[in-house]
């Protein structure tokens, strides 16, 4: 799918970004969102999420600190949160600054991103840990974390489309929305508004690896919590598919037990990602009713790079050991 150049490479610059400075911006957003990001040093970054007030997520993002302050890249299909963020600022000394009209992001992807990259920027100062930034003059390289591989390139609007076909010149493919979807479903890579969204708490969109749960307050944080403490009743999974793969309802031992959201084809099976019932346990085979009712048949799998998730168990499932309930595992 990368092409000989085992490198792929487009626009991304779709979604906002919000620039955040002044003495207080990192406490400022420490405050809002779900990650710690307070002590992030200059030239780190952690994912984050914005919740609702029950806990629902209403925007993924990514927080980089530089060394003129913190850039919030947002997930497309999220709602605009520059007004949200503008409404709480208060007397913290914060200044904030929509950028996305004039900041655009490039997105290279495979094992010679980072040879292409270098090409194509000039210079091999590059970022190692996910998600940890480099600043060179205006540029703004980013590194992504597992298992996506490969670097986002953070420039000025106008030079997005000479820099994407620069890197295709060097043997990079031309990677469209959909050549993108297929990549990032086959690695395990979740999409908001397509496979989560306001109506998955973190824990259920397995994204605990952007909450920071020992941190002070912050929206939706009691729900986060209660969730933590117990077991949610359903999850993000990956399922490899044993025959071709496709989006649909997911039925195991005869019941309804999720949905597959995203699917990709490889070599007549593929994967797909998709919100599973807790109940179905990892390495069970489903099946999967596709568009037409075609059945086809899927083993779930947990995200890559993904924890486990809470396992404690749940205060009716506590009750119910208690009662002497031997049918609870």
């Amino acid at each position: 799918m990368l092409g000989p150049g085992r490198a792929g490479v487009m626009d991304l610059s779709d979604g906002e970004r919000l620039f955040f400075t002044g003495p207080q911006a990192l406490w400022f957003l420490d405050q809002l969102v779900t990650n710690q990001v307070k002590d992030l040093p200059i030239g780190g970054g952690a994912e984050a999420l914005q919740l609702t007030p029950k806990g629902r997520i209403v925007a993924a993002m990514r927080i980089l600190h530089t060394s003129r302050g913190a850039l919030a890249q947002i997930e497309p299909g999220a709602e605009p949160l520059e007004e949200f963020f503008l409404q709480r600022v208060f007397t913290t000394r914060v200044r904030i600054e929509a950028v996305s009209t004039h900041i655009g992001m490039v997105r290279i992807l495979g094992p010679d991103a980072r040879r292409m990259a270098a090409a194509a920027l000039g210079h091999d100062r590059l970022p190692e840990a996910e998600h940890s930034n480099v600043e060179v003059g205006s540029e703004l390289v980013v590194a992504l974390a597992p298992p996506l591989e490969g670097f986002d390139l953070f420039i000025e609007r106008e030079k997005v489309p000479a820099t994407v076909d620069a890197v295709a010149g060097l043997g990079a493919t031309l990677l469209s929305q959909a050549d993108y979807d297929r990549h990032r479903v086959l690695a395990g890579v979740a999409r908001f508004g397509v496979d989560f969204g306001q109506v998955h708490l973190p824990q259920e969109a397995a994204l605990e690896r952007a909450v920071h749960f020992k941190k002070g307050c912050y929206l939706g944080q009691e729900s986060v919590a209660m969730a933590q403490r117990g077991r949610v009743k359903r999850r993000m999974r990956h399922l490899r598919f044993e025959g071709p793969a496709t989006v649909g309802r997911i039925i195991y031992e005869g019941a309804d037990a999720g949905v597959v959201t995203s699917a990709a084809r490889l070599n007549g099976g593929g994967f797909g990602i998709g919100t599973v019932s807790t109940a179905t346990p990892l390495g069970a085979r489903v099946a999967v009713l596709g568009e037409g009712g075609a059945e086809t048949s899927a083993l779930v799998h947990e995200l890559p790079a993904t924890p486990s998730g809470p396992a404690v168990p749940s205060a009716r499932e506590l009750r119910e050991r208690l009662h002497g309930n031997a049918s609870v595992p």
